[in-house]
């Protein structure tokens, strides 16, 4: 041999051995690594691990690293972890990247993948490229009209994204209302219509009026009390207009141009009908869950005014007309067949002393004035949480036996120990009409109530949500003596004792519910979370940090 050929030999011999890892294989690509490294830990039990993989496998941008990160969203069912893989999606731009999303997502159409795709369309819809895009349009093009979880998803993940450049996609989804949504498929109604807000440019007149009529449709053809509601608000979002209840306003409201109006005595507003209120906050709906806090705190005094602490005098039976445009003009004594309905007194407040007494002259008063047309059930919570009645765990319609029963119950409550917000809020939509789901036995395949069907049928249409501190443990924890923090009260190690992650997981848990969150803090609470529960379901957050009122 040559010394030539001798040296080329030792050489690519050399070159060879550098690509040897130690185990005796070639050296892998770097992003195959990566990939490879990442792979091994979607199926980690912590969320935050099986994130950060997702979010390593997307930098890849490669169709090893896609597929991996596919399977690990078809499952995902934890909210703080599920957003981050949202933005991660967004990442994975390549062509063989969006041909295995493509492939995989379109399929999504079960109720256990509901998350998966709605998590998935979320971050094709902010990378607004034209493949992505392309993606999205078939979820809605191409899917049948009973693939609601696939097209719920796609148009939350555009609402969410704010896409006014695909406000035909919603109009189609509107377009194709079926009364027997409300009760068979209420999912795909009610995403559409809290959508249609964030999907509607002010830019786009024709495009507008276009949805405001679909809207006028659909607020024309249901009769679901909450369905109104959220019509009514999404009408009112995109035109500036009070929320009128007559369908005939709005397309009267599109022949005029679409100008602000003054406000009318006629077509009566839905935001002023006689509902039930618990802290004055409103019902939406017919099915009310209450969570009320008797932790260690609730003990505690609690000051009124001097107006507060007399009882109310008796006021004689009163009628009249309902305030919810039951004539032709919604003007009282309009209709002869207008329902008479009696004024409510205020609740009696003489022998309140503690919080917990606010909570139950609170919540008996709200009790023994529920009509019987509603269902309702009660979560109470301290260190455990569970129904306030463990042989009625399913919603209970309000008769005068059941209310009294319920009432007799609340009388009894008593405080005791810790609290866990995001144990009892999570029980809370696990109730539903005909087989509540148990909260601990909560899977990614099963029992989930973020898209169980039934809970999605018959579950909670209004929680009114009661605590006055702050969470100081979960179901979570880990350290059940707890560790201190600087500066506030003593706080759990689990994961959801933190405000975001609360926060968080309560959207994923009602992003497809749509259940209106009333929440109410009576004295030194988190305010912060309350009205961040409040203003992402449309409820209101009742402050009573101070002298209650």
């Amino acid at each position: 041999m040559s010394r030539f050929l001798w040296t080329r030999t030792l050489l690519a011999a050399a070159v060879f051995g550098a690509l040897f890892c130690v185990t005796g294989n070639v050296q892998a690509d770097p992003a195959e690594e990566a990939v490879r490294i990442a792979g091994k830990k979607i199926g980690e039990k912590n969320p935050d691990v099986r994130a950060q993989a997702v979010e390593d496998l997307a930098r890849a941008n490669n169709k090893a690293g896609t597929t991996l990160i596919m399977q690990c969203l078809a499952t995902e069912d934890d909210g703080p972890a599920g957003y981050r893989m949202a933005e991660a999606v967004r990442m994975l731009t390549s062509e063989e990247a969006l041909e295995v999303i493509e492939k995989n997502v379109l399929k999504w159409t079960k109720p256990e993948n509901l998350f998966g795709a709605y998590w998935t369309f979320m971050g094709l819809s902010g990378q607004n490229s034209e493949p992505a895009n392309a993606i999205l349009r078939k979820a809605i093009d191409e899917s049948k009209d009973d693939d609601i979880y696939l097209r719920s998803a796609a148009i939350e993940a555009m609402a969410e994204t704010g896409r006014t450049d695909m406000a035909d996609l919603l109009l189609k989804v509107l377009k194709s209302y079926d009364p027997d949504w409300d009760e068979k498929s209420p999912i795909i109604v009610l995403t559409s219509v809290q959508g249609a807000p964030k999907m509607v440019g002010g830019g786009d007149t024709k495009k507008r009026n276009e949805v405001v009529l679909a809207l006028a449709d659909i607020l024309e053809k249901t009769k679901d009390d909450r369905i109104q509601w959220f019509t009514c608000t999404a009408l009112s979002k995109i035109t500036g207009e009070d929320t009128y209840i007559e369908a005939g306003f709005w397309r009267w409201w599109v022949e005029m141009g679409g100008k602000k109006v003054e406000r009318r005595e006629e077509g009566a507003t839905v935001a002023g009908r006689d509902v039930p209120k618990f802290f004055k906050a409103a019902a939406v709906g017919k099915r009310v869950m209450f969570v009320i806090d008797i932790s260690g705190s609730m003990q505690h005094p609690v000051e009124l005014p001097p107006e507060m602490k007399k009882p109310p005098e008796p006021e004689p039976k009163k009628e009249e007309g309902p305030t919810t445009g039951g004539g032709k003009s919604g003007k009282k004594g309009d209709s002869d067949e207008e329902e008479k309905k009696p004024v409510i007194p205020p609740p009696d407040y003489s022998k309140v002393k503690s919080k917990l007494d606010l909570a139950k002259v609170e919540l008996i008063h709200t009790l023994r004035h529920l009509p019987d047309d509603y269902w309702f059930n009660i979560v109470i919570y301290h260190t455990a949480h569970d129904m306030i009645d463990g042989s009625n765990k399913e919603f209970v319609q309000a008769s005068e036996a059941n209310k009294a029963k319920f009432i007799k119950k609340v009388e009894g409550l008593n405080w005791a120990s810790l609290t866990n917000i995001h144990g009892a809020l999570t029980r809370s939509f696990c109730v539903n009409k005909k087989k509540t789901l148990d909260p601990m036995k909560i899977g990614k395949n099963t029992n989930n109530p973020a898209w169980d069907p039934e809970c999605l049928r018959t579950g909670a249409t209004t929680i009114f949500f009661l605590t006055d501190g702050t969470p100081t443990i979960s179901d979570d924890c880990t350290d059940t003596g707890q560790v201190g923090r600087q500066g506030g009260p003593m706080i759990g190690n689990g994961r959801f004792c933190q405000t975001n992650n609360i926060a968080l997981d309560i959207k994923r848990l009602n992003v497809f519910r749509k259940a209106v969150i009333n929440t109410v803090g009576i004295g030194p609470h988190d305010g912060t979370l309350l009205g961040a529960l409040a203003q992402m379901s449309g409820g209101e957050y009742i402050d009573r940090s101070g002298i209650a009122r």
